[in-house]
């Protein structure tokens, strides 16, 4: 007789509003949380965008940022929030990609105030209530409900102009979310439901976006994905394959979406044999024969990121990282072994396929 099912559903979600239009319901948003004097954070793609808010918007905007730094490194955050202290913000909009709304999740944080984000990549963190900051080259993470959206606004138009090449590796990131949490400790059914949606709605508009095939569809499924995706994040445990990026990220300060894509099959690789029901099901998704082998093939049909060596990832340090990461508490199918992860990193260095190696 198997083991009895055993889990605990206890979710955090922000307000999500999800469609064509959406950007339209931003006032009436900010209406119903009551807040008066707006801090308006944008990334570079994001500019024009934000002009048309803060016109929208009006004096409610009392504080612009118009540029983000990848990791949230704290020497360029402080001096923002001091100047938002100087304006008495009650709210934060941030709107963007991933960095747009970490920087965001840190201002939340340090002045106890709403965050209303409005991606415009697939990070999917808008979901969550991670957040991460840099200090002194080192990656800091935490999970504070301060920093979940209390408002999610999804507008697939906002997405339309993003390159494929931005596209593609955010996508995969979103995917590693999803794939992680399959392996996390007491997943709730609905957050593996949404897990598995999630990866099947980003590989399909993945794959249809390159393929030329409706792009509003395309992308449309591919906000759906990352926000599922996003979910899975914020409510179950990560493993291994997000403490290595996190890791790689504040070390050596690679680009955050395709260091991702090409780390992940490598870390599920390590796993897949250490949690096969739940890795099965997504080469099932993936059709492919291995998880691992899948999501290679995936970000290489799709043009993502497959190698740390195209990131300048010094592989020389390879056992520094994993030395690093061997001190990090992490929850994860298989036990921590240090010389096969420094055989992980030296395998996403080079970039083919995850076949046969032995780890």
């Amino acid at each position: 007789m198997g083991e009895s099912l055993k889990f605990v559903h206890d979710v955090d979600s922000p307000r999500v509003i999800f469609g064509t239009g959406s950007l339209s319901s931003l006032q009436s948003e900010i209406t119903l949380l009551g807040c008066k004097k707006i801090a308006l954070i944008c990334d570079e793609s994001a500019r024009a965008t934000a002009s048309e808010i803060s016109l929208q918007l009006g004096s409610l905007v009392q504080q612009r940022i118009n540029q983000v730094v990848m990791h949230v490194p704290d020497e360029f955050t402080f001096p923002i929030i001091n100047e938002s202290k100087s304006f008495d913000i009650d709210l934060v909009v941030a709107i963007g990609g991933g960095s747009s709304t970490g920087l965001g999740k840190i201002m939340a944080l340090e002045l106890n105030i709403p965050l209303l984000a409005i991606p415009t990549t697939y990070a999917g963190s808008e979901m969550t209530p991670i957040w991460g900051r840099t200090k002194e080259n080192k990656k800091i993470t935490g999970t504070d409900i301060k920093v979940l959206p209390r408002v999610v606004l999804y507008e697939p138009e906002l997405t339309h102009s993003l390159p494929i090449s931005i596209s593609v590796n955010s996508g995969m990131n979103a995917i590693a979310h999803a794939v992680e949490s399959l392996y996390s400790p007491e997943l709730s059914p609905l957050v593996e439901l949404a897990a598995l949606r999630g990866i099947e709605s980003m590989s399909q508009g993945l794959r249809e976006l390159v393929g030329g095939k409706n792009i509003s569809e395309s992308r449309e499924k591919l906000f759906l994905g990352s926000m599922l995706c996003g979910f899975t994040l914020g409510n179950a445990k990560m493993g291994l394959h997000h403490k290595i990026c996190h890791t790689l990220g504040g070390m050596f300060n690679l680009p955050h979406a395709q260091m991702h894509s090409a780390v992940l099959p490598y870390a599920i690789k390590y796993n897949e044999v250490y949690a096969k029901e739940s890795m099965n099901k997504v080469a099932e998704i993936l059709h492919s024969h291995t998880a691992s082998q899948g999501l290679w093939n995936l970000a290489r049909e799709v043009g993502a990121e497959t190698a740390l060596k195209n990131l300048d990832f010094p592989v020389e340090e390879a056992g520094n990282v994993a030395e690093v990461i061997s001190n990090a508490t992490m929850v994860n199918p298989r036990p921590f072994e240090k010389e096969n992860v420094v055989k992980l990193l030296k395998a996403a260095y080079n970039g083919t396929r995850p076949d046969d190696e032995s780890w």
